[in-house]
Order: structure tokens, then sequence, then C-alpha cells
């Protein structure tokens, strides 16, 4: 069975996300509310995470949170496993409440703290349950805006630090950044997570892709594939014109709708297919296959026979990148003649 990737460190930063099981409620009235709230607020203090925003909505809960030991999981564990063990002794049900596991992006610190915590304070009013954010009680958004809301389990220093010196004049800054949120809806901050995972720059990205790099091949981490660091094409070409006992010069990228018959005679030809899933060390590890066994028999149109075995399987070759989900796609190389 799949599982979500995480990558836990000390002082990451999360937008964590819990849904209800067939999209189903998490809380039927104020009293889960509460409760919710109270297992949010022990877990807080059992894990010592940093919270930076919350919002409870009926169906799922978003969390934004930095956590100063590697311990997300075991919170999350913690968190809703309580919460499920209330939830189902009250309203005498059994079973799961939460849909599969937690959906957690992994945030670069620098350049996400304010639309991260809009974003999620926006969330009742993008659902039309309240006009104005600051008419929600079950956010922190209140706490933000009006010192006798706030509770001491939330961290809302790191946010108004980026809105003035003092904590009034951040508090109103805030809050009419917020407001220009209403006004004009900004886009999700998490919509071009890489590999649906990671949001922020491409150095951080790489950052994060190097963490990666040791970590075994897990068929039920399908995330893991297009996150992992990726060789260069140059790298690439060298290493499939030695194993031919070419120089690399002459190979250069070609194109599968040029895999014809006709340019195979005119030019030494291999494709690729390429799974983004692993380094590149033990290229060509998998003999070479017949383009009749290929599952890229048909892309290639290049007839099969004994001369033309040319198609090689190299499993551990990511190339370029592919889709969240890891999809194959072919590269071609050929070699002038």
């Amino acid at each position: 069975m799949a599982r979500p990737l995480r990558i836990e460190f000390p002082g990451a930063l999360y937008h964590v996300m819990s849904r209800g099981n067939d999209r189903g409620p998490i809380v039927r009235d104020d009293r889960d509310r509460e409760k919710r709230l109270d297992w949010l607020r022990r877990t807080v203090e059992t894990y010592g995470w940093r919270l930076h925003a919350f919002v409870l909505m009926r169906n799922h809960d978003h969390l934004f949170l930095e956590t100063p030991e590697p311990n997300l999981s075991a919170g999350m564990q913690y968190l809703n496993g309580s919460y499920t063990s209330y939830f189902n002794r009250r309203h005498r049900r059994s079973g799961h409440l939460f849909q599969g596991r937690f959906k957690g992006h992994l945030i670069e610190e620098d350049g996400y703290f304010l639309e991260a915590s809009r974003y999620i304070h926006l969330n009742p009013v993008r659902a039309k349950l309240a006009a104005r954010p600051e008419d929600y009680r079950w956010s922190s958004y209140p706490g933000y805006v009006r010192a006798s809301r706030a509770v001491p389990w939330m961290t809302y220093a790191r946010v108004l630090g980026e809105f003035g010196r003092t904590t009034t004049t951040a508090r109103r800054a805030y809050a009419q950044f917020v407001r220009g949120g209403v006004d004009d809806p900004p886009p999700s901050p998490f919509a071009g997570a890489v590999g649906g995972l990671l949001v922020g720059s491409e150095r951080f990205v790489t950052r994060m892709r190097a963490l990666l790099r040791d970590r075994p091949d897990d068929d039920a981490l399908p995330q893991l594939a297009p996150l992992r660091p990726r060789p260069a094409l140059e790298k690439i070409i060298e290493t499939v014109a030695s194993h031919f006992g070419h120089q690399p010069s002459p190979w250069q990228p070609g194109r599968v709708r040029a895999c014809t018959h006709q340019s195979f005679q005119a030019a030494e030809f291999i494709a690729i297919p390429c799974v983004a899933a692993a380094p590149l060390d033990g290229v060509f590890a998998k003999s070479h296959i017949t383009m009749k066994r290929s599952s890229q028999k048909r892309r290639c149109q290049i007839p099969f026979s004994a001369r033309r075995r040319r198609l090689a399987e190299i499993a551990p070759s990511p190339i370029r990148p592919t889709n969240a989900r890891g999809t194959r796609v072919l590269i071609c190389l050929h070699r002038v003649v």
C-alpha cells in the first residue's frame, strides 16, 4: 500500500492537513471542536511544536507548524489517534475517522511564512462559513488580531515579526494583509509543490533532494522517485557512449518520432526508457532486452530483429523530470555515423 513520503529534520516547517474518511465530518458539534483543539494543544506541548497557524473545518483541518525535533509523524499519530478514540467513544462508532495518513508539505522558511498563514486563515471565507476570517471562531486568526483571543500554545511572533516592531502595529498590519486576500484571493502557495511535497525555491528543493539521495528504494513511496537527484544529460551520454565503446562527442539527443526504420539505418540508435527513481550508479545493470520484450516497442516504431537490440533498460537512470507519479518517459540518443 502506498504511503506518503516524510522528510523530517530539526527545524523543519510543514503545512499539514488531516481529512475525514470519505470526506466525512471530523467534528459534529462545538464539543467535538473544543476537544479537537484540546488534543492539538496537548500535542504541541508534548512534542514541542511551534504552531504558527491552524484552522478547523467540518471535514478537515490545516496546521502550519515547525518541529524543533524530527517528530512530525509521531506527533500526528498521537494527535489523530487520540482524537479518533475520543470521537468513536462519544459517538458510539468504530473504524477510521481520518482518510489515510495526513497530507504534508515541507516548506522553505524564507519567503513562505506569510502566504502559508494567510492561506490557512482564509479557508473559512473560501468555504463561505464566514464573511471575514475574524468571524470564524475555530482558527488561530482571532489570536493574531486580538490579544485577548491569543492562546499560550500558539507561536504568533514569527509571523507578526514580519509586520512591525511593536505587537500592536504588527497585528493591525497583518489583519490588513489577510483582508487583502478576501477581496483578491491569492493562489494556493502549495499548488506548485514539487513532487506534491516540497514548497520553496530551487535551492531549497535541491537541498531536500540531497537528503533523499541515500534513502533506500521503496515501492510504497511513489513520491520518492521524482524527488531523486537527477544526473545531467551529459553524464547519461558519457555513460552510454562508454558502454558502446565510443567517444561521447558524436552522441546527441534524438526524438521518438525520428526513431523509424529509415533513420535506424543511418545511425546507431539507443532508446532509453527512463525511470526517475534512482541514481546513475549501475547504469546498464540490466542486460539488453529485445524490442519485442520492450514496453516501448510501439513508441519507437523500430521493427524487431536480432540486429537491432539497441534498446537498453536503464532502470537506475533518471534523465529528466517526470510527473509526481513517476511516469516513464523516453529519452532517445543516437550516434551520427
